[in-house]
């Protein structure tokens, strides 16, 4: 169904035609499944945004401590320039 019309300006008519073509929407593919792989996958996760966390903390330390973007960038196998995108936002809090 194609409308151009505000969603607050439809009929109920209208409103329960929209209503109905998703009801009425085939299965989208996703299956939920639980398992061993997904549940390390969840702790991966976890475990990324625990390093990433890391990163962050020690990249402001430092620079706190004086290190030049240059030299944190070396550290993590990148330029001046991307550490410097990356964690001035962190430091200038």
């Amino acid at each position: 169904m194609k409308t151009s019309k505000h969603p607050k300006n439809l009929t109920e008519d209208e409103a329960a035609a929209i209503v109905k073509a998703f009801d009425d929407a085939p299965d989208d593919g996703y299956v939920v499944v639980e398992g061993d792989a997904l549940a390390e996958l969840r702790a991966a996760a976890a475990e990324r945004q625990d390093a990433v966390d890391r990163i962050n903390s020690a990249a402001m330390r430092a620079r706190s401590e004086g290190a030049s973007w240059g030299v944190i960038g070396a550290q993590l196998g990148m330029t001046r320039q991307g550490a410097r995108q990356r964690f001035e936002r962190l430091t200038s809090t």
